[in-house]
């Protein structure tokens, strides 16, 4: 019998990744109000959508006056397409479970930590939708109490590079990694999705959406190696 996962867990588990998600929210709301965004709306904007590099990629294409609002729209929906195949993945864990509750968590707090952590834990324990919300929330108010304070000092830091301050995203993306991690073939997959963003980044036009693409690429790529349909116990022997 799996054992069962606590409140305690699941904010043992979030309080780093909500400090991570703290200094990152402080780059967002740096940025937005040196984009010419409200405190208010930024502030707003991280409670409402809660998707940190969509938000970036939309504050960035905010300094264009010219770019139609359809395609910030677009674009920010185009990152967030990872999301349905998260949510698919997690469904299989929590199937018992009214299709409205999941529904209503998976809307806002489905998020790459909060599916990481999840997917991380439901290896050995139970699954739990309570410590999956709990989690979320405490990233949650990482997210945007960092962004909130990043508004209101936006104009005393110059450049948030200058801090290392850019560095929490990868940071923080580097250690999900590390839970994920199973196999050698996972760390070939990373490794196929960062060249081909590399390379798909540099064509002309597309933009943020060529990690999107390449992300997508890589994975179809070593889905469709023979190693990759080998059960995860035969592929370590």
């Amino acid at each position: 019998m799996k054992e069962q996962l606590r409140l305690r867990d699941a904010v043992v588990d979030a309080a780093p990744i909500m400090v991570s998600g703290f200094f990152f929210g402080l780059v967002f709301g740096v940025l937005a109000s040196k984009s010419g965004i409200t405190p208010l709306a930024a502030t707003l904007m991280s409670a409402l959508v809660f998707a940190g590099a969509s938000q970036f990629v939309a504050v960035e294409q905010w300094r264009h006056p010219n770019l139609p609002w359809l395609s910030i729209v677009l674009t920010t929906l185009l990152i967030n397409l990872r999301h349905l195949l998260m949510s698919a993945s997690l469904q299989r864990s929590f199937q018992k479970l009214p299709k409205g509750r999941v529904a209503a968590s998976f809307a806002l707090l489905l998020i790459d930590e909060t599916w990481a952590l999840a997917e991380h834990r439901f290896r050995k324990a139970a699954p739990s939708l309570r410590y999956f919300v709990t989690a979320g929330l405490v990233i949650y108010v990482g997210w945007v109490g960092g962004t909130f304070i990043g508004t209101q000092v936006g104009s005393n830091i110059p450049e948030p590079r200058i801090y290392g301050l850019d560095f929490t995203f990868v940071a923080m993306f580097l250690s999900l990694m590390v839970l994920l991690w199973q196999r050698q073939l996972d760390f070939l997959t990373w490794l196929t999705a960062g060249l081909l963003s590399f390379l798909i980044s540099q064509l002309p036009g597309l933009g943020a959406a060529g990690v999107v693409i390449a992300a997508v690429v890589a994975s179809a790529v070593v889905a469709a190696l023979p190693a990759a349909r080998q059960p995860v116990a035969e592929a370590g022997r």
